[in-house]
């Protein structure tokens, strides 16, 4: 092996490292320790006190990341980079880490970000572009997609984690739907926050008459989320695969659910509707006052088998295409999410224009009629950060960064308000609409501070 060869492996790994321990310290702050030796010693938290903790970890992930960049692989536009930690992945971990800096150490770091993301969106680290068909950073292939920067490998019987994406949303019937005889069955628990109440007369089928509606009724700007999409937006449809085409359209499952994708006998639901026709409403209840009476606005604890639209967010093949959709790679980095970066960093810099320009950029392959990028969109009536928030929500719905510090770094985790939060009860307690800022940080768990005496617990707890 060259040496060359051995740096670039290290510099994977340190980079691997770096993004694992990102991964952590979003959640536990500074209260996590510092692993970084090969001895038998077991470290404790970075530091006894909390901030200084959090900034000791972020300068070393920040250093892991500075020293090992250049020696990673930059992207050609071949592709063979994209299962691989390489320079671009490297560095929008570092942008990562500057966007949410005033979270992590109280530090403005949006103008060094901005500069950072503008570099990787020139092709300083690699040679990249959004892709017209957002399909293709989903789809089988996504590894020849130029939008794709790395994803991890899935591969059936190797990294056998693919199923996981949907299956969660997905009935337990769900292949008389999308025509396959997978092992893997649906789950059948979670759903999108809804867009509507449960005010009016009940159907038979689940959901009311007359709901009103969070994002205009109630007038919130988080949640409500298949009414937040655009009626226009092409992904704004029931997910049919085109065997003619090789293809599919739409990322959701709502309403009458039936075999061959809505083309056949309507699937049954189980559990509390066992029997009845599957028919998803954009609302959650006790519809059959089950358990509990149906209340107006109720939790997630209190959700119907047929409570709530379902995603489909990787595309699932039937069994004729002979392509297995678990072994379809699971897109970790997206240069859109550079350029929702840099149109954030313009929004704080007070760049509504440019901000726009840069989210339309992406945003366009979704519509036919352009038109509709002239406005806001549902919910909103300006161009503001509400607007910047709901936009990276939708752009990167059910890719599993929602949490990721978007609601922390527009303080909304605990201060936004939105389904039942404020509105809902249970056992006697209500759901605050504003909860304690504590709760931003997760507390280590007893098990973990049972085994390693030196760590210390969050302050918060």
């Amino acid at each position: 092996m060259t040496e060359d060869a051995l740096n670039s492996y290290i510099a994977e790994v340190r980079t691997l490292r770096a993004w694992a321990y990102y991964n952590i310290f979003e959640i536990w702050g500074g209260a996590l320790p510092l692993n970084i030796s090969s001895g038998a010693e077991i470290p404790g938290s970075a530091d006894t006190d909390f901030d200084k903790g959090c900034k000791i970890i972020y300068d070393f992930i920040s250093q892991e990341l500075d020293e090992s960049v250049t020696d990673l692989m930059k992207e050609d536009g071949s592709g063979k980079t994209r299962n691989r930690m390489n320079q671009a992945a490297n560095r929008m971990i570092k942008m990562r880490l500057l966007l949410n800096s005033e979270v992590f150490i109280k530090q403005n770091s949006y103008n060094e970000c901005a500069t950072l993301c503008q570099k990787i969106l020139n092709g300083d680290y690699g040679t990249y572009s959004i892709t017209d068909d957002y399909r293709d950073i989903y789809s089988i292939n996504n590894v020849e997609c130029p939008e794709v920067v790395m994803a991890l490998a899935m591969e059936v019987g190797q990294v056998n984690t693919g199923w996981m994406r949907n299956m969660p949303f997905m009935p337990y019937n769900c292949w008389d739907y999308f025509g396959g005889t997978y092992s893997q069955s649906g789950w059948n628990c979670v759903c999108l926050a809804p867009s509507w109440d449960n005010s009016g007369n009940v159907q038979p089928y689940g959901g009311t008459d007359n709901p009103k509606s969070f994002l205009t009724d109630y007038g919130d700007k988080l949640g409500a989320v298949y009414e937040r999409f655009h009626d226009k937006d092409i992904r704004k449809q029931n997910y049919v695969y085109n065997e003619t085409t090789g293809n599919y359209q739409g990322i959701f499952l709502k309403g009458a659910i039936k075999a061959n994708y809505g083309k056949g006998a309507a699937l049954k639901a189980d559990a509390d509707r066992d029997g009845q026709d599957l028919v998803y409403v954009d609302q959650v209840g006790t519809f059959l006052n089950l358990g509990r009476n149906l209340e107006t606005v109720m939790s997630p604890r209190w959700g119907e088998t047929n409570s709530g639209v379902r995603l489909v967010r990787y595309p699932v093949y039937p069994e004729s295409a002979g392509i297995d959709f678990q072994n379809i790679d699971e897109v970790e980095f997206r240069l859109s999410e550079v350029v929702y970066t840099l149109a954030e960093c313009k929004m704080r810099a007070g760049d509504t224009e440019g901000a726009k320009e840069l989210v339309y950029r992406v945003k366009t392959r979704y519509f036919t009629d352009k038109s509709a990028l002239e406005q806001p969109g549902p919910g909103f009536t300006s161009f503001d950060m509400d607007w910047m928030l709901s936009e990276w929500g939708l752009e990167f719905l059910g890719e599993g960064r929602r949490r990721r510090t978007d609601l922390r770094r527009f303080d909304k985790f605990t201060q936004g308000q939105w389904w039942f939060f404020g509105r809902a009860t249970d056992d006697g307690l209500s759901y605050p609409a504003k909860r304690d800022r504590k709760y931003e940080w997760y507390p280590l768990p007893q098990s973990a501070l049972m085994v390693n005496p030196g760590l210390v617990q969050n302050p918060n707890y």
